[in-house]
Order: structure tokens, then sequence, then C-alpha cells
């Protein structure tokens, strides 16, 4: 059984390769407290590594369990799966973004949906998240028509906006300026004192380390199995 303060947990989990998973999971175990933040360290350019859509339940494991918030993903019904998800939020290893939608409404579509907030509370939140990464104004128009620097800063307002109970980063700061990591790193931090579990896969571990965050496991991805590292200093 679960301890109730775990937000996520990779039990032996494997999960093969096929020909639409270039690269699986093989044996991968960890367990991820309230306000705890995992470093994984990915080989900047290898395949895209699928931890992020198993810890999120998008892929289910073909052995062992992964359990978010005390429950498996395997166990759950389609509804409450969806409920869980609205707990998650995410910055997205390739392009995240809703089409039709506006920028706006994409941010703050899964706090209008799973939350009974009003929804300009909900826009205030962004809007100051947003001047927080030095973005002065969200965009009212479809992200085709944003450059992608501006959309990769609203990423991490839509990935910090609410009370998740995890934030999973995947390369956050690719195409992002690089100035601007200490306000991302900074946000991050905040949010996992708050409470928030954080997953940050990064091909570029000098950027973000344990000293950035109170509370930090650090890992790196070798072939298909999650390695654990020594704490920095150690």
């Amino acid at each position: 059984m679960a301890e109730p303060d775990i937000i996520l947990q990779f039990e032996g989990v494997t999960v093969l390769s096929d020909t639409h998973l270039a690269v699986g999971l093989r044996e991968v175990s960890f367990a991820l407290r309230a306000g705890e933040v995992a470093i994984v360290e990915v080989e900047e350019g290898r395949e895209h590594v699928p931890l992020a859509d198993v810890a999120e339940g998008l892929i289910l494991a073909d052995e062992g369990r992964v359990a978010f918030m005390g429950e498996g993903w395997e166990t759950m019904s389609a509804h409450r799966q969806a409920n869980r998800r609205g707990r998650i939020r995410r910055v997205f290893h390739n392009y995240g973004w809703v089409s039709n939608l506006s920028v706006l409404d994409n941010i703050c579509l899964a706090e209008f949906h799973h939350t009974h907030r009003p929804h300009g509370d909900v826009v205030d939140e962004a809007v100051a998240l947003a001047r927080r990464f030095g973005i002065g104004e969200i965009p009212d128009a479809r992200p085709s028509r944003v450059l992608g620097l501006v959309l990769r800063k609203l990423e991490w307002v839509r990935a910090l906006l609410g009370r998740p109970a995890l934030v999973i980063l995947e390369r956050p700061l690719f195409g992002a300026p690089r100035a601007d990591a200490s306000l991302l790193l900074a946000a991050v931090a905040e949010e996992a004192r708050r409470g928030a579990a954080v997953v940050w896969l990064t091909d570029e571990p000098r950027v973000c380390g344990c000293k950035d965050f109170e509370s930090c496991k650090r890992f790196k991805m070798e072939g298909e199995r999650l390695v654990p590292l020594a704490p920095e200093g150690a």
C-alpha cells in the first residue's frame, strides 16, 4: 500500500519498444513524495523517452506498476484517469498545443475543466505568471501565430498554473533564452515548496541541479534504464 505522501511511484516498470515507440523502459523503479524534484538526465538528440507518458498513464506498463497519488493507472476507469490527470501539468517534449484554441484558452483549459475556480481568477494567475517570465501579455491568438520562444515560456505558465500535484517538464528550456532559466528554476522550486512533485527531464544537467531545490533526486537514462546518481557534492 502506497504511503499517503507519495505522489508518483514506479515499481519495476518495463515498457517494450515497438514500431510506434523507438525507445522503451526497462525495470524502472523510483518514488516521488510531495515537494520532491527528480532531475532526469537524457542524452542530447536521443530518441524521445516515454517516461512522462508512462507517469501520466498515457502509456501503460507491460510489466510492473505505476501509481499516481496511490492509485495504479491500470486499475482506474477512463473517467477516473481523466480526473486524476487534472492534477498533473506538463511541458511537452514536442508541440503540445491545441491548434484551434487561442494560447490563453490552451493555458487555462485544465483549470477551467477540472476546477470550479472563477474564470477571472484563473486568467489573472496566468497573466501574473507570464509577467514573471518576462511576457507582458498573453497573446489572444492561435499557437501557430506566436513566436516559438514565446510559446515555450507560455508552456511554463501552463505547467505551473493552479496547484498541481505533479509537474512534468520535458526539456523545458529547449528553444528558450538561457538568461530566463533562473526564472523557471525559481518558479519550479516555489511550486515544489507548495507540495508539488516534479519530474524534470533535461539534456542540460548543468543548468538545473539539486542545489536549486530543497529536496532533489538525480537520475540518468542509460539506454532504457533509469540509473540513480550520487547527490551533488557527494
